[in-house]
């Protein structure tokens, strides 16, 4: 017996039989139809998740045909250029079909393309992870005045919220025309910003009373999430609450009042990351009346890096290249290693540093005569045979770090050992880092080399605490000073 003609059987019975049956079996026979009732209607709804979950796979087999056709097709582009490639005829239709064989990862990028096929809005194929790899393209609709990507679901009419009490026994799951969520968590990851707005109406219905949560909605990665509006994931809110208009000022949403009176919220939630929603769960609703609305997942623009960071953002600008690339680094520029072809799940290696510097520093500098403390604790040149970067005034003697990094310096001299002990002392910003000295039982070399990381603006300069620095011009300079920019912090 079906379902129909049992609750048919049910209500002739008890029409009839009205006036006949006792009051306790009367009320219990009710209470049996009541539940039978309760009992078809879940079943119902079983059956239209488990339509909308298999309309769903249809969709992603859709899809993953016509990646395969587009591989296909470009396969047998390739064989036909290598047989053929000089002919005019063959290269006219091979630029045809790389034409058509052009597949946008957004319709920002399909607009920026210029190509005629792209010119007005309406339903396009895009492939947000990239063509040929992970998962088959998706079908959005393109507004080509803006370059706006939307994906469309089953949930964007008014959908009524039925009673039910406890937390969250309503669910409504969100099955997306794209089919594919990894493929919509790669729009989202490449696109500058995304959105989907939402509205509640609701007759009694609170989102969180007292920290309870009595509705809440999923997020792309399952996630539990009880803010309705704005990028805050960390605060319950609504649009009202932001803009401080609820109905009563210590809430954050209009429903949260919790009173038998038509109300609405209203939100649009922009944090890209958790977009798109998966499913939405309503519960406490004491009162038919209650409906909810979700607007289509929305991207739009494309994200631009001064200096990528990782193969991550090499892929969310558009590479798509097994390959060697450089990225910024802490304070260096990095070469790693990037493997594209599971989409945006990049593989990155990092192979080492590249030597960049923004411009040559180093010297080396000369004195020619006698210098002693006496005459000035500093250690001024008087030859300058090397100055790229022009950051060592002999003059002076000090050296101004013109860019943060690591730097090499290597001083050497001779003592007098007719004015007793030599002392040298490296100085940066005035305090002494390292020293060196000679005794006086003959004339010795003294070295003092020295590797220092540098923070551009600190001076550098050698003194003498006592003793005498000596020269003799019949054998040229005896006091020498090198200095050199291993790394520069590019990024400091």
């Amino acid at each position: 017996m079906s379902a129909t003609m049992f609750i048919s059987c049910l209500l002739l019975i008890t029409i009839v039989g009205a006036e006949v049956l006792p009051d306790e079996f009367q009320r219990q026979f009710d209470v049996m139809i009541i539940a039978k009732f309760d009992q078809l209607e879940a079943k119902v709804r079983d059956q239209e998740i488990q339509l909308k979950t298999a309309r769903g796979e249809i969709l992603s087999l859709k899809t993953e045909v016509q990646r395969l056709e587009s591989v296909l097709v470009l396969n047998a582009n390739k064989k036909s250029r290598s047989v053929d490639s000089n002919q005019f005829v063959a290269n006219k239709a091979m630029a045809t079909t790389s034409s058509a064989l052009f597949v946008p990862r957004t319709c920002h990028e399909a607009l920026e393309s210029g190509l005629p096929e792209f010119k007005e809005s309406g339903m396009y194929w895009i492939d947000p992870d990239g063509l040929g790899i992970g998962d088959g393209a998706i079908y959005v609709y393109c507004d080509m005045s803006t370059g706006a990507t939307s994906v469309g679901h089953d949930s964007e009419a008014t959908i009524e919220i039925p009673k039910c009490r406890p937390a969250g026994c309503y669910s409504r799951p969100i099955v997306y025309s794209g089919g594919s969520l990894n493929q919509m968590k790669a729009l989202s990851e490449i696109s500058a910003n995304c959105h989907q707005t939402i509205q509640v109406n609701c007759l009694g219905g609170p989102l969180t009373v007292n920290s309870i949560d009595y509705a809440w909605w999923n997020d792309v990665n399952n996630k539990k999430q009880t803010f309705w509006s704005g990028s805050d994931e960390s605060i319950h809110t609504c649009q009202c609450g932001s803009e401080n208009k609820c109905v009563r000022p210590d809430l954050e949403c209009n429903c949260d009042a919790n009173v038998a009176v038509p109300l609405t919220d209203n939100g649009n939630i922009t944090l890209s990351r958790v977009l798109p929603l998966t499913k939405l769960n309503f519960g406490q609703i004491n009162h038919n009346g209650g409906s909810h609305t979700l607007g289509k997942f929305t991207c739009s623009g494309k994200l631009t890096y001064a200096y990528p960071t990782s193969c991550a953002d090499l892929w969310r600008i558009g590479y798509t290249l097994n390959g060697l690339y450089p990225v910024r680094g802490s304070t260096r520029v990095e070469f790693v290693h990037c493997d594209f072809s599971l989409g945006q799940n990049v593989k990155q290696e990092k192979i080492g540093y590249a030597d960049v510097k923004t411009q040559p520093v180093h010297f080396y500098v000369q004195r020619s005569d006698q210098y002693s403390s006496s005459s000035s604790s500093v250690i001024p040149f008087n030859i300058e045979v090397l100055n790229d970067g022009g950051a060592m005034d002999i003059r002076s003697g000090i050296f101004t770090v013109p860019k943060t990094g690591t730097y090499l310096f290597d001083f050497s001299g001779v003592n007098d050992p007719n004015d007793g002990v030599l002392s040298v002392e490296f100085n940066i910003d005035d305090k002494k880092m390292a020293s060196t000295f000679a005794g006086d039982l003959g004339h010795f070399t003294i070295n003092l080399p020295s590797v220092w990381h540098l923070t551009k603006g600190s001076t550098v300069k050698l003194t003498i605490s006592h003793g005498t620095l000596y020269s003799d011009n019949k054998n040229g300079p005896m006091v020498h000073l090198t200095g050199i920019l291993l790394e520069e912090d590019i990024f400091a």
